[in-house]
């Protein structure tokens, strides 16, 4: 059975990376995510019944009880599943208003998604559920992110990540805000996590690109 280590990610002010993609705005992944707080109630509702086989899927992968790190939780959906299914389950989101609500679930820090290594030692978790949370980021600052993830991970730790995998790059209008989304071939975004330090055991492609790794002992 996996240990569960006592530790409460550190609360810290949110901040923004500058861009290291110069043909885009620097604050578009501040925007991007501030774009969900008008509608948070009506985005809890709608995506309430969704990717349950899939967190169904990522818990049957480890031990439990296993502490798993759900990055951008948004409203908390999956921190209540993770919970209910025997795992301890800790949430990092930016968007303040999506923390608050997930913060009824499990213990979430309000905080940028990109400076994960501020919050946790270096394999201190067991599992990472990024469910459609690297959307926003460019191509570069997911590479990062996706290496900030295998040093928290500790050997064997699972990871899930997704990211968009239809449609064009950059700023897309919906009915509930303006965001940017950065889109992924699948075996591009599969050789990125493969690069960080991963195991690849799954991959699927839909309109996210889906990608079920190992972190390499």
């Amino acid at each position: 059975m996996a240990s569960v280590r006592s530790h409460s990610c550190r609360a810290v002010a949110v901040t923004v990376e500058t861009n290291h993609d110069r043909d885009v705005p620097a604050d578009r992944v501040a925007e991007s995510v501030a774009a969900y707080t008008a509608h948070a109630r009506e985005y809890e509702t709608a995506h309430a019944m969704k990717r349950l086989d899939a967190v169904e899927r990522f818990a049957r992968s480890l031990p439990a009880p296993s502490l798993i790190l759900d990055v951008g939780c948004g409203p908390g959906r999956d921190l209540a599943r993770f919970t209910s299914l025997g795992h301890v389950a800790r949430g990092v989101e930016l968007n303040p208003v999506f923390a608050a609500m997930a913060n009824a679930h499990a213990p979430t820090v309000l905080h940028d998604i990109r400076e994960l290594r501020d919050l946790l030692p270096a394999g201190f978790v067991d599992g990472i559920w990024a469910a459609a949370s690297l959307v926003h980021l460019s191509t570069y600052e997911t590479v990062e992110v996706l290496g900030q993830f295998a040093q928290l991970l500790r050997p064997g730790g699972r990871l899930h990540a997704s990211v968009s995998g239809t449609g064009e790059t950059g700023w897309m209008d919906e009915p509930d805000g303006r965001r940017w989304y950065t889109v992924w071939p699948s075996e591009r975004f599969a050789e990125a996590v493969a690069a960080a330090g991963f195991q690849l055991d799954a991959v699927r492609t839909d309109i996210f690109v889906e990608v079920w790794g190992t972190r390499e002992r």
